[in-house]
C-alpha cells in the first residue's frame, strides 16, 4: 500500500519536474550557445517562420523553452545533412513524410557525388597533361568539350525518354509538353554545369531501367485514355499552360490555400487545357476522371524524374514547387464533389 502511494508520489513529482523543465525559458544567446549555433541563425529561423520563440518579452527579447530548443537541434541536424529550408518546413509541418524526404536527399547527394567525381576527373586530367602554364587553357578546352558532348547527349536522352513512354501514333510535337507541361527542348542552351551533367547521368540511368520505363509508360497511356489532344497549336497551348503555372506560383507565394477561390479557379483552367471543350465549365464527370488519374499516378519514379528535370532545367524549379498545392486543390475539389 505504502509502496503504491510512494510510486504515485514519485510519478507526480517527475511530471512536475518535467513541466518545470519545459517551462524554463532561455535567452536567444543561451540557446545559440547550447546548440552550437549563432544568434543571427536562430533569429533568421524566427524571421522565416521556421522556429518561433515561446515568448517575446516587453523588451523585445526572444525566449525559448526546451521544446523550441529540441526543434532547433532537429533543424540544425537537417541543415547539416544539406536539407533545404523549404524541405525542412514541409517535413516539420508533416506535409512530406520523413522517409520520402530522406530518399530525396539521398538522390540529391548521389548527384552531388557524381558532380564532385566529374570535377575531380577534370582536375586529374589537367594535372596529367603537364601543360605547365598552359594548364588553365587545357582545363578550359576540356570543360568545353565535356559540356558540348553532354548537351548533345541530353538531346539524345530527351528524345529517347519521350519516345519510350508515348505511343507511336501520338504526335511528336505534343510529347514533351504533355509530360512536363513545357517544351523542354527550348530550354537546352549553353553549357551544362557539373551538377546538370550528373543529373543527366541519373536521367539516363532511369530510362535504361525497363521497369521504370514501363511504369511511366503505363501512367502516360492511362492518362491519354482520358484527355483530349488540344485543337489549338502547340505554341498557343504552351502559352496558356505557362500563364496557368505563373498564376498558381503567384497564389502559392501569397500562401493561398487549396480551397481558396483563386487556386480552385486555376485548377479549373488547368483541367480545361486537357478537356474536349473550349471554355469553362468542364463537365464534372471529366473533372473527376482527370483528377483521380492525376492523383493516382504520383509515383516515386515520377517525383524523381521531376526532381532531375528541375536540376537540368533550372527555370522549371519555381513552377515545380506548385505541384503540392495543385494536387491538394484537386483532392479538395473531389472531396467537395463527393459531398454534393
Amino acid at each position: 500500500m505504502h509502496g503504491k502511494v510512494r510510486n504515485r508520489l514519485d510519478t507526480t513529482q517527475n511530471q512536475q519536474t518535467n513541466r518545470t523543465t519545459m517551462d524554463v525559458k532561455f535567452f536567444i544567446g543561451q540557446v545559440a550557445k547550447m546548440t552550437g549555433s549563432s544568434v543571427p541563425t536562430v533569429r533568421y529561423y524566427d524571421e522565416i517562420g521556421l522556429l518561433s520563440p515561446a515568448e517575446i518579452t516587453s523588451g523585445g527579447h526572444r525566449m525559448y523553452t526546451a521544446e523550441e530548443i529540441w526543434r532547433l537541434k532537429l533543424i540544425l541536424t537537417l541543415r547539416y545533412l544539406n536539407f533545404g529550408i523549404d524541405e525542412i518546413k514541409r517535413m516539420l509541418a508533416g506535409d512530406v513524410p520523413v522517409d520520402m524526404a530522406i530518399e530525396w536527399q539521398i538522390e540529391a547527394l548521389d548527384i552531388q557525388m557524381r558532380t564532385l567525381a566529374s570535377m575531380k576527373s577534370i582536375l586529374e586530367q589537367t594535372k596529367q597533361s603537364k601543360g605547365g602554364s598552359d594548364s588553365l587553357s587545357y582545363m578550359h578546352e576540356l570543360i568545353e568539350s565535356i559540356s558540348t558532348d553532354a548537351l548533345e547527349r541530353e538531346k539524345f536522352i530527351l528524345e529517347k525518354m519521350v519516345s519510350s513512354v508515348f505511343p507511336e501514333q501520338f504526335p511528336v510535337e505534343w510529347r514533351e509538353i504533355f509530360l512536363l507541361g513545357v517544351n523542354v527542348s527550348s530550354l537546352l542552351e549553353g553549357k551544362l554545369s557539373a551538377s546538370q551533367t550528373a543529373a543527366l547521368d541519373e536521367l539516363e540511368e532511369m530510362f535504361n531501367d525497363p521497369e521504370i520505363v514501363q511504369e511511366m509508360k503505363h501512367d502516360v497511356m492511362s492518362l491519354l485514355e482520358i484527355v483530349h489532344l488540344p485543337k489549338i497549336s502547340v505554341e498557343m497551348w504552351s502559352a496558356r499552360m505557362l500563364k496557368n503555372l505563373k498564376q498558381l506560383l503567384k497564389a502559392a507565394e501569397q500562401h493561398a490555400t487549396p480551397d481558396s477561390p483563386v487556386v480552385q479557379a486555376n485548377v479549373q483552367e488547368y483541367v480545361l487545357l486537357f478537356a474536349d471543350v473550349d471554355e469553362l465549365p468542364v463537365s464534372q464527370s471529366f473533372f473527376r476522371r482527370f483528377a483521380e488519374k492525376m492523383l493516382s499516378s504520383q509515383s516515386e519514379n515520377l517525383e524523381r524524374f521531376r526532381r532531375i528535370c528541375s536540376i537540368l532545367y533550372p527555370s522549371l524549379q519555381s513552377y515545380m514547387k506548385t505541384n503540392e498545392l495543385f494536387y491538394q486543390a484537386l483532392q479538395w475539389k473531389l472531396q467537395q464533389m463527393d459531398k454534393e
